[in-house]
């Protein structure tokens, strides 16, 4: 089958099989049972994955079909679920998109995963990551347009997710790696507040920066995940939103269109009522990118000290480029860059409550996205995840040569839900809800 894409649907909304996934989750809601809407998402997986390549592993249809009738009862009853392929499950290999790993399995969940299923969610099969969940773009393609990227890391549970053949897919962010891909793939893509959710039976890549995060097609399937995730309800948001409209430091890698959907998003919270507030580059946020850029190195040429050893030959080329740079990165420079991290988020928070500010408006992306051979630019992620603060991915239209196109809300320090609450009413603002 040939691949389908949006290159002359030039600002129109998502082709459509994305809007066939959106009518497909209202037919399951009131008229089709679950058994129907699964077989539906693994009928899409049998079409499409030749030309998406989203899965690494996957379990057999009739058995997925045969644990819904097992699942216990929860808030994520009937979901399929993808699991990016650095976050363990007991029932399928993780492999951190190495041959080192290959076949490697395990006789247990990861923490995530384990709450999930315990909620109701039938994990279907592991997502295609980049390799150790780095920048080595690996064979998945993007479900809009199969010459451009999906981003990266998480690339298979973000495409997955976009194409319509699962509900849910859990991701990773260290950099960019939940937000970025979804900006590219056109779906909601929600990073918590660092140390939120557990790392347990995650696959380390910087243990400074690791969060779990996931994708949905929805901020009302986002906000759900996060409410079986930590056992806690969403309250609606205030009546009137402050948001800040910031144009960070790195403003200057924002492509025309990303500066477009930036002003569009603008208008029409404006039109809600919110109120906006233009922001220029924060001084407490300056040092911020160069010093995760020195944490993340240090750290990854310790994490991968036995992969070196004994897998060298196995490493990727850019994968072993950054960790001959990272290794000219001493212990003082590592520690002055944890001091300035420690000194920001204290000056962000304060910044966050002084101004009363509910999020920040950025963007996600430099723009649409690029070619297949690479996973994209983190350029407007690193700072918040460094800070450690929420972020969410919403998209907004599609870009000049019909790509999606999004913007990113940041919210405070252990706010999630707070923030969970502005995307709702920023979502429904951007598609026009009454």
């Amino acid at each position: 089958m040939a691949a389908r894409t949006s290159v002359d649907q030039v600002n129109t909304r998502p082709p459509s099989f994305v809007n066939k996934q959106q009518h497909v989750r209202v037919s399951h809601d009131e008229r089709v049972s679950t058994h129907r809407h699964t077989k539906q998402q693994l009928d899409r997986i049998t079409e499409r994955d030749g030309i998406v390549k989203a899965w690494v592993h996957r379990h057999e249809d009739e058995a997925i079909l045969g644990a819904l009738a097992t699942a216990p009862p929860g808030p994520l009853s009937g979901w399929t679920l993808g699991v990016k392929d650095v976050i363990d499950t007991f029932d399928l290999p993780t492999e951190r998109g190495s041959p080192i790993y290959a076949g490697r399995t395990t006789s247990n969940d990861a923490a995530c995963v384990a709450v999930a299923r315990e909620a109701g969610a039938i994990v279907i099969g592991k997502t295609v990551t980049t390799e150790f969940a780095l920048f080595t773009p690996n064979v998945t393609t993007n479900p809009h347009n199969p010459e451009r990227t999906p981003g990266g890391s998480s690339s298979g549970s973000a495409a997955a997710v976009a194409d319509g053949q699962v509900r849910a897919a859990f991701g990773t962010q260290t950099v960019g790696s939940v937000v970025r891909p979804a900006a590219y793939c056109g779906v909601v893509g929600f990073k918590p507040t660092h140390q939120l959710v557990p790392l347990t039976g995650v696959a380390t890549l910087s243990h400074a920066f690791d969060t779990v995060g996931w994708f949905t097609q929805g901020v009302d399937d986002c906000t759900t995940m996060f409410s079986a995730l930590t056992g806690t309800e969403i309250s609606a948001a205030r009546q009137s939103l402050r948001i800040g409209r910031y144009r960070s430091h790195q403003w200057d890698a924002a492509a025309s269109e990303t500066v477009e959907v930036m002003d569009s998003a603008s208008e029409a919270l404006i039109e809600r009522d919110v109120e906006i507030v233009d922001l220029d580059p924060l001084a407490h946020l300056e040092s911020v990118f160069d010093a995760a850029n020195t944490i993340l190195h240090y750290e990854i040429v310790r994490v991968f000290a036995w992969e070196q050893t004994h897998h060298y030959e196995l490493i990727s080329d850019l994968a072993r480029k950054m960790l001959v740079r990272a290794k000219e990165v001493t212990h003082k420079q590592y520690i002055e860059a944890h001091l300035t991290l420690i000194e920001a988020r204290r000056e962000h928070d304060k910044f966050m409550a002084y101004n009363g500010f509910d999020a920040l408006l950025t963007p996600s992306t430099p723009g649409e996205a690029p070619p297949i051979k690479t996973t994209g630019d983190s350029v407007f992620n690193r700072v918040w995840t460094a800070l450690g603060v929420p972020a969410i991915h919403l998209p907004l239209g599609m870009g000049p040569t019909g790509l999606p196109l999004g913007v990113q809300l940041t919210g405070r320090s252990w706010g999630d839900g707070d923030l969970l609450a502005s995307a709702t009413v920023s979502e429904a603002a951007f598609n026009g809800d009454a």
